[in-house]
């Protein structure tokens, strides 16, 4: 296998894709299972759970990570399904918040269990969180997410404000005829230091598509009528480049990720590793690769280091249409 990694100049193994793209990021899912049901992640009835056998041990998580950061990968974000539902979470964060050569380790929640949870976490290294909260009206959470916790959602995101977790980022999937009315959370914006990011719908898990689709440009157009933007130097976080505007007088900003119309394969940075133990090279490829053999019944380091240069070497270099996606968004990790 033709080797993808290079020194950097601190003599340093990095992985570089086929495209020349530096791979530093990796997307980490923890488990399948959320306490919600939202209409743009999975069915009304869940979708088929893995075995407890089939889920990475924490000790396996931490052994993937750190072959990792000696490939270079140096931001770790924690998804699920819902994350925080997995038992000794906490655990599993204090373990890779130590791990040499990882710069930022943060989480994406839905913010249910956060205002519990958000000390310990931050005591265990956590520094960053994103909350998927698509609304605050309660009427239109439950249409999304088929659950009344919004309250609890919101107590999450204080809690994440007073704790001084920094940036806090606010994902919403806009999705039309439902939450296409921004308002709410452009005065969130105003009011709070919180970055707001508006995400085009993806078809993944998505049955009725195409008339729910609310295109980046229509986005802005609708924040740029309400609010005076000041362009941002740099975006905020760890991803892709993306539309980036702080609020004129507001203590956060907003953001417009667009999967679909504004393709930033070129920019991509990312591995995804299931919670089954597949690294995935592209979310909007179904391509995979099992790493398990190289952690049971026992760690093979450097088997796990080929696999990362397989990952890496799989990359696609500008993915723009995809009907096969393998796993619902749940499953993937977002």
């Amino acid at each position: 296998m033709k080797s993808l990694t290079k020194k950097s100049g601190k003599n340093t193994d990095i992985l570089q894709d086929a495209h020349g793209r530096i791979i530093n990021y990796l997307r980490i899912s923890v488990t399948d299972r959320c306490d919600l049901r939202c209409t743009y992640c999975m069915p009304a009835e869940g979708v088929p759970q893995l075995n407890h056998s089939e889920i990475l041990r924490f000790e396996e998580i931490e052994a993937v990570v750190r072959v990792g950061a000696e490939l270079g990968i140096k931001n770790a974000r924690i998804t699920g399904g819902e994350p925080l539902t997995r038992a000794g979470i906490t655990s599993l964060i204090q373990k890779l918040s130590v791990i040499p050569g990882l710069k930022d380790l943060s989480i994406t929640t839905n913010g249910v269990l956060f205002s519990k949870m958000g000390f310990p976490l931050r005591e265990a290294g956590l520094r960053r969180v994103n909350f998927g909260i698509s609304s605050l009206n309660s009427d239109i959470y439950y249409k999304l997410t088929r659950s009344s916790r919004l309250p609890e959602a919101l107590e999450g995101l204080e809690a994440a404000i007073k704790l001084g977790f920094e940036p806090i980022k606010l994902n919403v999937v806009v999705i039309r005829g439902i939450n296409e009315d921004l308002s709410d959370f452009i005065t969130l914006v105003k009011e709070k230091p919180v970055h707001v990011r508006f995400i085009e719908y993806m078809r993944i898990g998505a049955a009725d598509y195409s008339s729910s689709f609310v295109p980046a440009s229509e986005i802005r157009r609708q924040i740029g009528a309400a609010v005076e933007l000041e362009p941002l130097n740099a975006p905020v976080g760890c991803g892709p480049i993306q539309n980036a505007w702080r609020v004129s007088g507001g203590q956060g900003s907003i953001a417009i990720i667009a999967p679909v119309t504004e393709h930033v394969c070129e920019y991509c940075n990312r591995l995804r590793l299931t919670a089954d133990g597949h690294l995935r090279p592209c979310l909007f490829s179904a391509d995979e690769i099992d790493i398990k053999p190289a952690l049971r019944p026992a760690f093979n380091t450097e088997m796990l280091k080929s696999l990362f240069v397989e990952a890496t070497q799989k990359k696609p270099g500008n993915l723009r249409e995809t009907t096969d996606f393998g796993r619902s968004m749940s499953q993937i990790g977002g």
